[in-house]
C-alpha cells in the first residue's frame, strides 16, 4: 500500500535554527518555505533522497515546553489516495478528517486516526499534486 516515505515531520521552536542545523549536519538545503494552516512556519528540507518537514507552530503550547527537533509524524506517498483510504477503511482504519485535504505545497493528504496507529502520527500523501 505505502510507496516511499514522503517526509519525516519535526516540530521545532525555531524553524530558522533547525534549518541551519540540518544544512550544517546533513549537507542539504531548504526547498520550500510556507505558512502552515495554523499560521506557523513550515520549511521543507532535502538531504540526499530524504525530505524533512520542519514545523514551527504558531502556538508554542503545541511544543509542550520542548525545544530542538521533536519527531511529529511520518508521511507516506501512495499512488491513489482514494483507493488507499478505501483499502484501509476495509481493514478498520479511521482518519482525522472525512476527506483528504490539500497540503501547503499542493498534495492531497489525509492523517490516519492516531488512536488506531499504536500512537504514531502518520499521513498518506498522493504523489501527484491535488
Amino acid at each position: 500500500m505505502f510507496g516511499t516515505v514522503y517526509h519525516v515531520g519535526y516540530l521545532t521552536d525555531d524553524a530558522e535554527k533547525a534549518t541551519e542545523y540540518c544544512a550544517r549536519m546533513f549537507a542539504g538545503e531548504a526547498t520550500a518555505r510556507v505558512r502552515g494552516a495554523d499560521g506557523g512556519q513550515i520549511v521543507y528540507f532535502r538531504a540526499g533522497e530524504t525530505e524533512l518537514e520542519l514545523i514551527q507552530p504558531a502556538d508554542p503550547a503545541r511544543l509542550a515546553g520542548r525545544t530542538g527537533l521533536i519527531l511529529d509524524h511520518i508521511g507516506y506517498f501512495v499512488d491513489d489516495i482514494e483507493q488507499s483510504i478505501a483499502d484501509l477503511k476495509a481493514r478498520g482504519m479511521r482518519f482525522q478528517t472525512e476527506e483528504p485535504t490539500v497540503s501547503a505545497v499542493g498534495y492531497k493528504m489525509i492523517f490516519l486516526d492516531q488512536s488506531l496507529t499504536l500512537g504514531t502520527r502518520m499521513h498518506l500523501t498522493e504523489k501527484k499534486r491535488g
